[in-house]
């Protein structure tokens, strides 16, 4: 509040200070434009340090000089003109009294007074050209010092004009920058949340890259364990055909030793089946059909080894989901119980409500095949196709599927292999 009234109170004193004329200009009047002055050249060093002003000020501070010495001179003039007014004031008064002496017959004291001061008017008249001349210097150098002034002045605002050009123009670079940034930050962000996207899906196809290649090295396992299987086959079926030939030879041997026998062996030959189809070890199967049936069963036993571990990758792929909603999480959770019971109750073919636990149909499903070593028909397709329909993205890519863990796959074919050398083993000795 203080700031605004100093500032009032000064631009009257301004306007005052220079509305005067030269002959009312004081040298109070000066020192309080040479203060206006100094506080204007505070601010432009203020704003723009003192190298903006070193020129400017002596010149200022000689031209305020003679100003102040034109404004003394012209106070001193000033008192000179009222003592001359003062004299002039007693001249007249005495002119008065001489005429009125001259009325009263003093003629002659009065012409000697007369004299004199006639000879002092003409000594301040001489005096008062003296000073008019002085007083018109003085209203010259006035002139002369104001032009001055009003030349510094309009230098000051074209200097401050150019400044605030200056700064309206840096401002809106600053403005457009600003702008510009905020621009560049929007990019970044979204650049930032498309890299973070890429980097999911990068993640995404990492993950599943080393599920197919865990996929593939279960498969490539599997494949060398049927190609070993195939190797033993192959070497068990030339032993087996190395020893027909050998009990062909000496079949034909003893023949040919006892011809008397071939009834007796006839008749052993028609009372054996006799007693062999009562005997439960003897197989009902040929080779091959047992075979074929282990075969199937191991690529049936594969097929759901497969299936359970894409079934549970995808539980947990869909549990895990942070967007699944838990309404959601709990009718999927129900719907796969629902199926899982509905498939295996068609599978094993007993009722839906005779269903036991994961673990018992497991073991029910593994004896029952074992056991009785029958195929799974043509009703397990429907069911298949079923599950294919509820997790129609498992069966999208063909036969693409989720991955399976390498040691439980191949424990899984030990264990196959080792019942399949059993199963010989006693087709063996049978054959």
């Amino acid at each position: 509040m203080e700031e605004p009234a100093s500032h009032s109170d000064d631009k009257p004193a301004l306007e005052d200070c220079f509305e005067r004329t030269f002959s009312a200009l004081t040298v109070d009047n000066v020192y309080e434009i040479a203060k206006l002055i100094g506080t204007e050249l505070e601010k432009l060093i203020d704003g723009y340090g003192k190298e903006s002003v070193v020129g400017l000020v002596p010149k200022i501070v000689k031209v305020l000089e003679q100003l102040e010495s034109f404004a003394s001179r012209n106070h001193a003039h000033k008192l000179r003109e009222e003592e001359l007014l003062k004299t002039f004031e007693t001249i007249q008064l005495q002119q008065q009294k001489k005429r009125e002496r001259k009325e009263g017959g003093e003629e002659s004291n009065d012409k000697h007074e007369t004299r004199e001061l006639q000879q002092k008017e003409q000594q301040w008249r001489r005096r008062c050209e003296e000073l008019q001349v002085q007083v018109q210097q003085l209203q010259e150098d006035r002139e002369e010092l104001q032009s001055r002034l009003k030349g510094s002045h309009a230098h000051e605002d074209r200097v401050q004009r150019q400044e605030r050009e200056v700064m309206l123009k840096l401002k809106e670079v600053v403005d457009k920058q600003r702008d510009e940034l905020r621009a560049k930050v929007q990019e970044i962000t979204t650049i930032s949340k498309e890299v973070e996207a890429l980097q999911e899906q990068l993640d995404r196809f990492m993950k599943m890259n080393a599920e197919l290649r865990h996929k593939q090295n279960v498969m490539q396992a599997q494949l060398k364990s049927t190609v070993e299987r195939k190797a033993d086959m192959e070497a068990d079926l030339k032993e087996k055909t190395k020893e027909i030939e050998n009990l062909q030879a000496q079949l034909d041997k003893t023949n040919s030793n006892s011809p008397s026998c071939p009834s007796q062996t006839a008749r052993e030959s028609t009372k054996k089946p006799a007693v062999d189809q009562k005997d439960p070890d003897i197989p009902c199967f040929t080779k091959k059909e047992v075979r074929d049936i282990i075969f199937e069963r191991n690529e049936l036993k594969t097929n759901l080894f497969l299936v359970q571990e894409e079934l549970s990758y995808y539980q947990r792929e869909i549990l895990s989901e942070e967007r699944c909603p838990g309404f959601l999480l709990e009718a999927v959770r129900s719907a796969i119980k629902k199926r899982r019971t509905l498939i295996k109750a068609k599978m094993l073919g007993i009722p839906v409500n005779d269903c036991s636990s994961d673990e018992e149909d497991k073991s029910s499903l593994y004896g029952q095949t074992e056991v009785d070593g029958t195929e799974v028909d043509g009703s397990d397709k429907p069911a298949e196709s079923r599950i294919r329909n509820l997790f129609g993205f498992l069966t999208r890519s063909g036969n693409s599927r989720s991955p399976t863990h390498m040691s439980t796959s191949i424990s899984s074919w030990e264990i196959l292999g080792d019942s399949e050398a059993n199963e010989e083993r006693d087709q063996r000795p049978s054959s």
